[in-house]
């Protein structure tokens, strides 16, 4: 191994990435407070059980295992979902509801690495707890809105469905679990052509599999809704389309109905999702750039039964997209050089206080010299000059 390579899939982070980061994470915080979200914290890893009780045993693939000195299996943290339902149930249960937290950390997923995707990333959060119905999920998804809009980001779709309308009408196909698991691949991946294959062999009814069928490319307004044949004759279906239609009417009253689009192709990928699911895109990048939905189950796995919904943002994903946008210059810095280091320290002292960032020529350059090396500086870094004889 060489000393310089790091583990493959990881990244070191200059200046200039640091500081983009750390910008974002700080628009998020005022955003998150203003709706009366508190930042938590969970450790970097928690036990192998308490990870595959939530997100469930497939997630084991893309986890990073290993054992602590008692003998435990552990595992870097994948997501937070789970480890915010674990830090709920251990210490929230008595405090009133409901509880709004939200969070900004790293995860990490053995994956095969790729643009946009890494084995360690970054994302923040929200988690609504204890709150049902549709008000909550709106908020929500009002707030994973306004962060991308805070952040920065103004072209973006959020895709909106509710899990129950394919669940209803898989319940209904009798079909056995690696079947339906297999439609399930099939229907997120918008694999038209295998789905078509695969329902042609399965002992179903036709109106049945024309429903499932239209899945991946019913994707649009509300009107959408009414062209799954199987709905009406299904309860479980029918009740999760009125839930879909009054979350977006809802949204339409929060203010942000331009930027969801319906799309009954959006299932989510983890066990633990119960209601209202949604991901957010943007058109510059083949990935999403947030998910999230309801998850009323996930807590009981902990002994504490309470409804929660939350969203998660990648925030590498996020950094990408922005890149690509029309940057605006630094902010104005100044370079304070001379002779009388006492009347330096108190001229560069008095630029700091009033908000400007001031670097302090330590190496004793002359103006001149000063003035060449600011003239070689990048372009987008402008810098103003004093020197104090």
């Amino acid at each position: 191994m060489k000393k310089r390579e790091i583990p493959k899939g990881l990244r070191d982070f200059l200046p200039e990435e640091v500081k983009a980061r750390r910008n974002m994470e700080n628009k998020a915080s005022r955003l998150f407070n203003s709706y009366g979200y508190q930042e938590v914290a969970t450790p970097t890893f928690e036990y192998l059980e308490v990870i595959e009780s939530g997100a469930g045993h497939h997630i084991r693939e893309d986890l990073f295992l290993f054992m602590d000195r008692d003998g435990g299996i552990v595992s870097l943290r994948p997501e937070m979902t789970v480890s915010l339902a674990r830090l709920a149930a251990t210490h929230l249960r008595d405090r009133r509801t409901p509880q709004r937290l939200y969070y900004m950390a790293n995860m990490f997923r053995q994956v095969q690495p790729q643009k946009a995707q890494y084995r360690e990333f970054w994302q923040l959060g929200v988690e609504l707890l204890g709150a049902s119905g549709v008000w909550s999920d709106a908020e929500v998804i009002t707030v994973a809105a306004n962060s991308l809009l805070e952040l920065g980001l103004k072209d973006f779709k959020i895709s909106l469905n509710q899990i129950d309308i394919f669940n209803g009408l898989l319940e209904q196909s009798n079909l056995a679990d690696d079947e339906q698991e297999l439609i399930r691949y099939f229907v997120e991946s918008k694999d038209l052509v295998d789905l078509s294959n695969l329902l042609e062999k399965l002992p179903m009814d036709d109106q049945l599999k024309e429903s499932i069928a239209l899945l991946p490319v019913l994707h649009g307004g509300l009107e959408v809704l009414k062209r799954i044949p199987a709905a009406e004759k299904n309860r479980k279906t029918a009740e999760a389309i009125d839930d879909l239609i009054k979350v977006y009417e809802a949204l339409q009253v929060f203010g942000i109905n331009e930027h969801i689009v319906v799309d009954m192709g959006v299932l989510r990928n983890l066990d633990y999702y119960t209601g209202i699911v949604f991901e957010g895109y943007s058109p510059d990048l083949g990935y999403g750039l947030l998910g999230g939905g309801r998850y009323d189950n996930l807590l009981g796995h902990f002994g504490y039964d309470c409804p929660a919904t939350g969203f998660a943002l990648g925030m590498d994903r996020l950094a990408l997209v922005l890149r690509k946008q029309p940057g605006k210059k630094e902010e104005l810095r100044y370079i304070v050089g001379g002779t009388d280091l006492s009347k330096m320290v108190v001229e560069a002292d008095r630029l700091r206080a009033q908000g400007f960032i001031t670097e302090l020529d330590v190496e004793g350059c002359s103006r001149e010299e000063l003035k060449q090396r600011l003239a070689n500086y990048h372009a987008e870094q402008e810098y103003n000059l004093i020197f104090i004889d």
